[in-house]
């Protein structure tokens, strides 16, 4: 019969595997201009269900089993950090090159802990030693090699953590910074979600390595180490909830993808030979037409221009020239900043939608042409045309019904 921190632990565990489930296929349905960024979320939610799934195994299996397991399970540990810095990486514009090498250290740990199995399996006192009803654990009078290697394997850990803790949140007050500079009006709810994530994720991995800690050096707590598993199933519903009401946070510019042969394309074509070109006050006439004709395409031919995440260097890149060089044909010679123009072109979309399609929610259409939230789209349309959605809607819905006399 189970004891009750075991029903809790696979309780926990059968919620946190249902739940991380469910937030990858709520990932995936955001589309393939989410899944660059999204695929890091997708890969870290992947890493804790196979954590629960290793706890699940620790309810049912013995623990001779489970230390053949290790080797398979542990590793993954050291990939969840990592995958959060290069989310982060990438909703910042900045993807890591090489993203595989943050991984790299998973093989190291699998051949460390694969060693110290055999050791534990071949050595009939470190066998009796480490080897409890609660799996493998830590002694000092083990063997000196499966003292060093496990050491080493902590050690790691422990500095992976600060490493990582480090590099994310530079990276994510960085991106903070971006986002006040480039955004609009949505620029508010990207920065408050992002550093509600931010100090989410980083409260659970401090509670989840401090409590791994205290249960290797000072005293085994099963109840501890469920506590630190549910955080992770609040964080996936958290994420879930965020998803569910507010889908445009998730959508990430395609800027690094699709969009990415689209930019090598201008370059050889037209030659543009970046910052140190051209003066960022003085764009030849021939290099004003050509940004212009360029902005006119990606306007009228591609989707970029409703990317949430769309920002002045994406668009810049897009173009192909520099963001000094977009703002300053933009201000000079088109007469608007670039979030006027940004969104003046989506609400020009929004007015035919808005007619064109009147039974579709407000909202929806707000989504669809790149605003984080009705209320922003609300701003953003009168400042533009001097009316609500729903009034200009109703206005030229009613100019179309035919009178009868």
């Amino acid at each position: 019969m189970l004891e009750p921190k075991d029903v809790a632990l696979l309780i926990i565990a059968v919620v946190g595997i249902g739940q991380a489930l469910f937030l990858i296929l709520l990932l995936l349905q955001e589309g393939k201009r989410a899944f660059r960024a999204n695929r890091w979320l997708i890969f870290f939610a992947t890493v804790v269900c196979i954590i629960f799934v290793d706890k699940v195994c620790d309810v049912f299996l013995s623990p001779l089993i489970r230390l053949y397991l290790a080797p398979l399970f542990s590793p993954f540990v050291f990939a969840s950090i990592p995958a959060i810095y290069l989310y982060f990486r990438e909703i910042s514009g900045r993807p890591a090159p090489h993203p595989a090498r943050h991984f790299a250290i998973i093989l190291l740990v699998a051949v460390c802990i694969s060693a110290v199995v055999w050791v534990v399996r071949t050595n009939a006192d470190a066998n009796h030693l480490l080897l409890t009803d609660q799996g493998l654990g830590f002694k000092w009078q083990a063997p000196v090699v499966v003292t060093a290697l496990m050491l080493a394997i902590i050690a790691v850990y422990c500095g992976q953590f600060l490493a990582y803790m480090i590099a994310i949140w530079q990276t994510c007050l960085l991106y903070q910074r971006q986002v006040q500079q480039q955004f609009g009006l949505d620029g508010a709810v990207l920065r408050n979600w992002t550093f509600e994530f931010l100090v989410e994720t980083s409260v659970i991995f401090v509670i989840y390595t401090a409590i791994n800690l205290f249960d290797i050096f000072v005293l085994r707590s099963e109840w501890l180490i469920i506590l630190a598993h549910c955080g992770f199933v609040l964080v996936f519903f958290r994420i879930s909830h965020v998803i569910a009401s507010n889908p445009a946070l998730f959508v990430e510019a395609g800027v690094f993808g699709g969009y990415e042969a689209m930019e090598k394309e201008v370059l050889s074509s037209e030659g543009v030979r970046g910052s140190n070109a051209i003066s960022r006050n003085l764009v030849g006439e021939d290099e004003v037409r050509r940004i212009c004709r360029r902005l006119d395409q990606t306007v009228t031919r591609d989707e970029v221009i409703f990317d949430p995440l769309l920002s002045m260097p994406k668009l810049a890149q897009i173009v192909g020239v520099t963001p000094n060089q977009l703002s300053f044909v933009l201000n000079r010679y088109i007469g608007k900043s670039f979030f006027d123009f940004v969104n003046s072109v989506r609400i020009e979309h929004a007015l035919r939608l808005l007619v064109e399609q009147p039974d579709r929610q407000v909202l929806d259409i707000a989504i669809s042409i790149g605003f984080n939230s009705k209320s922003t789209f609300n701003l953003a349309f009168k400042k533009i045309t001097g009316t609500t959605p729903s009034a200009y809607r109703a206005e030229n819905i009613a100019k179309d019904v035919p009178q009868i006399i």
